[in-house]
């Protein structure tokens, strides 16, 4: 069986086939560019013609066969990319089983539409796999389980001026994060935050910045920080991978997350929660800080990573056999 993952399109994202792509038959199924101009034309013409459609159901079949894709394969989809151009034509296409990992909130309109299209549909959110009836799935770590240094990332909290990262686009958490800030250099932890302006940027604040950094500049600035933070949207409430990060590198963490605590990764000396306002106790932050890390066992860590996020697609793909799976 070999796994072709489609949709995947991002640096971090690139990264995690590659390293599963050097012990397992995995490949990256990137549609070649002619497919996707020959279907910007399809797509094109069906706008002229009105109720008259050309099916682009060839097309989709001509990349697969291009791939030497099987009954027997599995294709493993990205909910973000799923819709774009010559993609819906390959899933439909795809002759073996097709499964959507979805990595961010959707609504039942979203899996209304796809879920004729998928033998299994995973979230990385136990609320809305609850909701929405998606299977669970535990959200993994871009990187290989064998290449994060693990070892060397755990260290304790030493004497020097604790620094403390976040990164991520305003989507109106600017005050929350200033004020976080001027609690931080209160606890003598300096921060270090990127917030990327968007649309709903509406203050500024001297952590503004106008564009996101990339992917290894993300993880040189985690590595280097003793403490990461994240601020989750509301109504999101799985594992992020600012989390993982902090369980992998070796760094504390401050969240707005509580159903964090309810994970094997949770350890209090590791972990601080926010108010549900989102404010930090000055006592209890400055005791956080302080508090030496806790290492989590390995046997932990693996169950987020890809390695294991791959296996377990591929248990359910070969316990299915050949008979769809309800999503």
């Amino acid at each position: 069986m070999k796994a072709y993952f489609l949709g995947w399109t991002a640096q971090y994202e690139r990264r995690f086939i590659a390293y599963l792509a050097i012990s397992q038959p995995v490949e990256v199924l990137a549609p070649p560019r002619l497919a996707q101009r020959v279907q910007r034309k399809i797509q094109s013409l069906n706008k002229r013609l009105g109720g008259v459609r050309v099916s682009d159901g060839w097309l989709g079949r001509v990349v697969c066969r291009l791939r030497n894709a099987g009954p027997a394969d599995l294709l493993v989809c990205n909910e973000g990319q799923v819709r774009r151009n010559v993609n819906p034509a390959i899933v439909r296409a795809f002759p073996g089983r097709k499964v959507l990992l979805v990595r961010d909130l959707v609504d039942a309109a979203f899996l209304s539409e796809v879920r004729p299209l998928f033998d299994a549909i995973y979230s990385f959110d136990q609320q809305q796999c609850e909701a929405l009836g998606m299977r669970p799935l535990n959200q993994f770590f871009p990187l290989g389980f064998t290449e994060t240094g693990r070892d060397v990332a755990r260290s304790t909290v030493t004497g020097h001026v604790m620094k403390c990262f976040f990164l991520g686009r305003d989507k109106g958490r600017a005050a929350m994060l200033e004020a976080l800030a001027q609690s931080l250099r209160a606890s003598d932890c300096e921060p270090d935050f990127y917030i990327v302006r968007d649309e709903t940027t509406n203050m500024v604040t001297p952590y503004h910045v106008a564009d996101v950094m990339d992917y290894e500049q993300n993880l040189a600035h985690a590595q280097q920080a003793d403490v990461l933070v994240e601020i989750n949207q509301p109504g999101q409430a799985g594992v992020t991978l600012r989390t993982l990060e902090a369980a992998y590198f070796g760094k504390k963490l401050i969240t707005n997350n509580g159903a964090v605590k309810s994970l094997p990764l949770y350890h209090p000396s590791n972990v601080y929660v926010l108010s549900d306002d989102g404010n930090a106790d000055p006592q209890q932050l400055r005791a956080f800080l302080r508090a030496p890390l806790v290492a989590l066992p390995d046997n932990v860590l693996y169950r987020y990573s890809p390695d294991f996020m791959l296996e377990q697609l591929l248990a359910d793909a070969r316990a299915a056999g050949s008979n769809p799976v309800a999503c």
